[in-house]
This record gives structure tokens, C-alpha cells and sequence, in this order.
């Protein structure tokens, strides 16, 4: 009895301590040469359609493209993947069965390490920060996003957080250089920068695009810097993946 129970714990750990995995998965190399790539992703369920290497990569270990230094031909090599995990499988666990569907099928291997890298800092404008400080408490963002542009509503948020929102619509990491301590009230209208023409030729409100959004209604702008930025550095990839 007791040699069963032994048995019955180590099975137990072993469970335990192996990294989520998918139920089910295949992988192929897509050889179609097609320009465009397609993601779905439904509960329990991942399929990416002539995905580059490195988008999948990006999506695994969620940080964003300039944050993965590798060799070029992540970027150039496509594959279909279709994941199946169990019934009930939360979202945010999806991540980590993808990081472990690449460990096994592309005996990916990564290091976390600090470079310096081109960034936007995110400095005071020449005439001076706009904001005043408010007293800390619970933060808040709220953003009203379409096609066009759209609103910011901030609540006790550091300028920390704003840069880390201000990514999205940068291709160099946001970093907060202002030197500024404390947290702000603002809200904050704007355009994206391709679509202005189109706002105005629909009438709907006509704002200014990001970087003189902030600058008109905050008082900062961003400035081409160096900094250090972490990054995740692939050590080894295979090109030609364990299908299925």
C-alpha cells in the first residue's frame, strides 16, 4: 500500500511541475509565400495562419517585436499552428502553452538580458509640464479607442504608466525620462495619424495625432534617446519545426 501511495504522489509532482501544455497541436511550415497572415484565437483554442516566427514568438512570452533580438530569418519563416488545449482552459494560460509548444517543437531557447537600444523618451515640452499632482490613491485608464483616434481618461496615473500606454502606437519602446514624481488627473483626445484626412472628411472631431496630442495638452514630447531595455534574446531556434 505504502509503495502504491509513493507511486501515486511522485505521478502527482511530476503533473505538477510540467509546464502547461496544449492537448493537441499541429505544426507546419507554410510554404505559400502569401502576404498576408491570419491569428484566431477562441477559448481553448489558438490558430495562426503564416505566422512569422517571431510574431509567435512576441505573442508566447507577450512582449513586443523590438524586445526579441534573433536572427533575421525569424522574421522571413512561416508556419500554420492549430493548438487545442482543454475544455475550460482560462486565456491567460494560453501564453505559457504557447512557450512550451515552442520548446518542444522548435527547441527554442531564450535568455532574458539588458541592451541599449534606440527609445522614445518621454521628456517635459519646452514650455513646461501642464499637469499638476493629485493625491495617490487607486489608478485608473480608461481609453475610447476606433478607427480614427480616440479619448484617454486617466486617474491618479504616473507618468511611468503613460509611457507604457503610449507603446502601442510607437515602433521604438516609450521610456519615462521626464523625472517627474507623483500621480495626475487628464484626459486625453487624439487622432491617429493616418486617419486625421479621414476624420475630417467625415466630420467627426478633429485632434491632433499622438505626439502632439501630448505635447498640446500635456506638456511633454518624445525625443529620440538611447536607454537600456530588456530584452529577450533567442539562443537557439530550429527552422524546420517537429510537425506533428
Amino acid at each position: 500500500m505504502r509503495i502504491v501511495l509513493l507511486a501515486t504522489l511522485s505521478v502527482c509532482a511530476a503533473a505538477q511541475d510540467a509546464p502547461p501544455a496544449f492537448e493537441a497541436a499541429s505544426v507546419k511550415v507554410n510554404t505559400s509565400d502569401s502576404g498576408s497572415t491570419h491569428s484566431n484565437t477562441r477559448p481553448a483554442n489558438v490558430q495562426l495562419t503564416n505566422m512569422p516566427l517571431r510574431s509567435i514568438i512576441t505573442m508566447a512570452y507577450e512582449v513586443k517585436d523590438y524586445e526579441v533580438v534573433g536572427p533575421e530569418w525569424l522574421a522571413s519563416a512561416k508556419y500554420d499552428i492549430v493548438a487545442k488545449a482543454a475544455v475550460g482552459t482560462p486565456d491567460h494560460d494560453i501564453p505559457a502553452m504557447l512557450r512550451t509548444l515552442l520548446v518542444e517543437r522548435f527547441k527554442l531557447e531564450t535568455h532574458r538580458e539588458t541592451r541599449d537600444l534606440q527609445v522614445f523618451g518621454l521628456v517635459a515640452a519646452k514650455g513646461g509640464f501642464q499637469l499638476k499632482p493629485v493625491e495617490s490613491g487607486n489608478s485608473s485608464r480608461d481609453t475610447q479607442h476606433n478607427a480614427m483616434g480616440g479619448v484617454l481618461t486617466a486617474t491618479k496615473t504616473s507618468l511611468d504608466r503613460l509611457a507604457i500606454w503610449l507603446n502601442r502606437f510607437t515602433d521604438l519602446p516609450v521610456v519615462n525620462m521626464t523625472g517627474i514624481e507623483g500621480v495626475f488627473d487628464f484626459t486625453l483626445k487624439y487622432s491617429l495619424e493616418n486617419e486625421t484626412r479621414k476624420a475630417e472628411a467625415n466630420g467627426a472631431p478633429k485632434y491632433p495625432i499622438v505626439p502632439l496630442a501630448i505635447q498640446e495638452q500635456l506638456g511633454l514630447r518624445l525625443e529620440k534617446r538611447t536607454a537600456k531595455v530588456e530584452v529577450l534574446s533567442i539562443d537557439h531556434a530550429e527552422k524546420t519545426p517537429i510537425e506533428n
